[in-house]
């Protein structure tokens, strides 16, 4: 049965904070928040290409396994799978974002992004953002693929989206606030 891209980030998110919840939940304790290690791939397939976006939209917007407050982040709700979604633009882009983010790390710090701790991840992002334009576009949409997602909108305490004012009995939509007096539309 095939999914629509909302069930399949949902379920993805789902899934990975299922994961996550079990793995670290029997051990007791947190994870190394300064590790590589990424606790899913927040939708992302197993590959290199897929581990590095999943470190990307971690690096943009950290996740449970960062923050001390547990608020969860771009891997916590599936942002990564907004990159590898046949329908949009970005897919064509993943292989020239992976690359240029290689590119970076191999130069600063002599590995692969993936491989790399967030601190490094962070000089990465930073330098690339500075020496190529372009990436600001991977970085909107990191941060639009959170920002969008039920789970982010939860982590702001965002309402989500409502019917506004039309039903405001204060507000007057629909309703003349004056009226013409004479027949040119002046007052007398």
């Amino acid at each position: 049965m095939p999914l629509s891209r909302r069930e399949f980030i949902s379920l993805s998110a789902a899934t990975s904070a299922a994961f996550a919840l079990f793995g670290w939940g029997c051990a007791g304790e947190a994870p190394d928040a300064d590790s590589p290690r990424l606790p899913s791939l927040g939708g992302a397939p197993d590959s290199h290409e897929g581990r590095v976006v999943a470190a990307f939209v971690d690096t943009i917007v950290p996740g449970r396994h960062r923050d001390p407050k547990s608020t969860p982040g771009a891997l916590d709700v599936g942002a990564a799978a907004m990159f590898f979604d046949p329908e949009l633009p970005a897919l064509a882009l993943v292989p020239l974002l992976v690359t240029f983010l290689d590119g970076g790390a191999n130069r600063l710090f002599d590995a692969d992004f993936d491989a790399l701790k967030p601190a490094q991840r962070d000089a990465v992002v930073e330098d690339a953002l500075a020496g190529f334009p372009p990436m600001e576009f991977a970085v909107q949409l990191a941060k639009l693929a959170y920002f969008s997602s039920a789970g982010g909108q939860e982590a702001l305490l965002y309402p989500g989206a409502n019917r506004g004012y039309r039903e405001d009995p204060d507000f007057t939509f629909g309703v003349a606030l004056t009226r013409e007096i004479t027949r040119d539309g002046n007052l007398d």
